[in-house]
């Protein structure tokens, strides 16, 4: 059900764009999702039809919120490796859909609204170094990449005005050894910002 809530959040925000949504019923090269926009997603972009494919992750327990208002989450290695891999010809995202803990506290409906909760955090991985952990590994999200509509909007307006191995961009990156939520063996991937 965790899984469900989380493709319906990204839906209603592709439903927002105008954009198609493929789900991927089978592990596929380690994307869940993929987005694609008709057309150009803006009117100075430069190529049609841009496409992002989404790794998606559901949690509460293995998300950690810091004072600065990023979140931290338990990534497996397996996943992290495929994020970070440099050559793709259409470049992945990770979300992570940050949930309440309480079943009934997901989604909330009246008349007027219907209200999935809680919120999206999103990164771009590639081009990180690679990992000796055999688990997991704590990646985090910085508080400005919430998704959204308007920062849906923008990837896909980046993806259109870039070309297929530049377009997604990591630059200073601090990597260091530290605890993960659960699992001793992993290290924490910490930035101080994710560009496309």
């Amino acid at each position: 059900m965790m899984e469900d809530m989380s493709v319906a959040f990204v839906q209603a925000l592709c439903a927002a764009n105008g954009y198609s949504i493929s789900i991927c019923n089978h592990d596929n090269d380690g994307w869940d999702l993929s987005i694609e926009c008709k057309g150009k997603p803006a009117e100075d972009s430069i190529m049609y039809s841009p496409a992002i494919q989404v790794q998606l992750k559901s949690s509460y327990s293995k998300i950690r919120e810091n004072e600065d208002g990023s979140i931290s989450y338990s990534l497996e290695v397996k996943n992290y490796k495929t994020l970070i891999e440099n050559n793709r010809m259409i470049p992945q995202i990770l979300v992570v859909f940050y949930m309440p803990q309480e079943e009934e506290h997901w989604i909330e409906q009246t008349t007027d609204w219907l209200k999935i909760k809680k919120c999206a955090f999103w990164i771009s991985l590639r081009g990180l170094a690679d990992t000796d952990n055999k688990e997991s590994i704590t990646i985090t999200l910085p508080s400005d990449h919430l998704l959204t509509k308007d920062t849906l909007k923008d990837i896909m307006v980046r993806t259109s005005n870039n070309c297929h191995y530049e377009q997604f961009r990591y630059i200073n990156t601090k990597i260091r050894p530290g605890k993960t939520l659960s699992v001793s063996d992993a290290a924490k991937v910490d930035g101080d910002r994710w560009f496309i």
